[in-house]
C-alpha cells in the first residue's frame, strides 16, 4: 500500500495488511510530520511493465508531436494576427482622432472668421456668440454721416447751436452703433468743446437710416467749425 505524507509528499510504501481499521500513526522521515494514515489513504499502483512503459512513451510522443506541430506552431500565429489587428485598432483610432480634432479645429476657424456672415444669413446663431463670449455684430462699420446741417439761435436770451444729421449703414452687415461725438473748433483750429451723444438705437441693419439732433448750450463765441465723428469704442 502506498502512503503519502500530507505535508511533503513523500510516498511511502508499506504491506497491505499493516494499516488497520483503526488507522496507523505515522511519522514522515523527511518532514517530521505526524499523521494517522487510513486504509482509505492508500495510493494506487501503478504496474510498471516493459509494455506499460512503451504504451507510456508511444502516448507521450503523440502528445509531444501535437505540443510542438500544432499548438506551439498555431498559438505564435494567432497572437501574431491578434496582436496586429489590435496595433491597427489603435492606429484607426488614433488617425480618426486626429481627423477629428483637425476638422473641429478647422470649423471653429471658419465660424469665428466669418462669424459676421454667418449671423447675417443665419440671424439666430448671434445666440451662439453670445453665449462664447464672442461679438458677431461689427462695431460702427461702414456708417456714414449724410445731411448734416448746424443752426445757431437765440432762446430766452441764450445762445444755442443745433447739429443734425442722418447716420446710413453702408455695410453689408448689421452694425452696433457707437455714439456721436461732436467737437467745436475755433478759427484757428483748436478745440473748443466736444460733447458725446448716444443715438436711439443700439444697431443699425444693412442699408438703414437713423436721424440724430443734439443741441450745444451757451456756446463760445469763437466758435468757427463743427467737426462730427463716431466716439471709439472702449476696450
Amino acid at each position: 500500500m502506498l502512503i503519502k505524507c500530507p505535508k511533503c509528499r513523500l510516498v511511502y510504501d508499506l504491506p497491505d495488511n499493516l494499516i488497520g481499521d483503526d488507522g496507523l500513526k505515522m511519522r514522515c522521515s523527511k518532514c517530521l510530520e505526524i499523521w494517522t494514515a487510513y486504509p482509505e489513504d492508500g495510493l494506487k499502483k501503478v504496474n510498471v511493465s516493459p509494455k506499460n512503459i512503451q504504451k507510456m512513451f508511444t502516448q507521450l510522443s503523440k502528445q509531444t508531436d501535437v505540443l510542438f506541430t500544432e499548438e506551439i506552431k498555431k498559438a505564435p500565429i494567432q497572437s501574431v494576427e491578434k496582436a496586429r489587428t489590435e496595433h491597427a485598432k489603435k492606429q484607426n483610432f488614433v488617425a480618426n482622432l486626429i481627423i477629428g480634432l483637425l476638422i473641429f479645429l478647422s470649423v471653429s476657424i471658419l465660424l469665428y472668421a466669418y462669424r459676421f456672415d454667418v449671423v447675417r444669413f443665419f440671424p439666430n446663431a448671434e445666440q451662439m456668440y453670445k453665449k462664447l463670449n464672442i461679438s458677431s455684430v461689427p462695431y460702427a462699420t461702414g456708417l456714414e454721416f449724410n445731411n448734416i446741417t448746424t443752426k445757431e439761435y437765440v432762446q430766452n436770451n441764450v445762445s444755442k447751436i443745433e447739429i443734425s444729421g442722418m447716420v446710413t449703414n453702408k455695410s453689408k452687415y448689421a452694425v452696433l452703433l457707437a455714439p456721436v461725438k461732436i467737437d467745436i473748433f475755433d478759427k484757428n483750429g483748436r478745440l473748443l468743446l466736444s460733447r458725446v451723444e448716444d443715438l436711439s438705437l443700439p444697431r443699425l441693419e444693412s442699408g438703414y437710416h437713423i436721424l440724430f439732433k443734439t443741441v450745444v448750450v451757451n456756446p463760445t463765441i469763437e466758435a468757427k467749425s463743427v467737426y462730427v465723428s463716431f466716439e471709439e469704442k472702449n476696450n
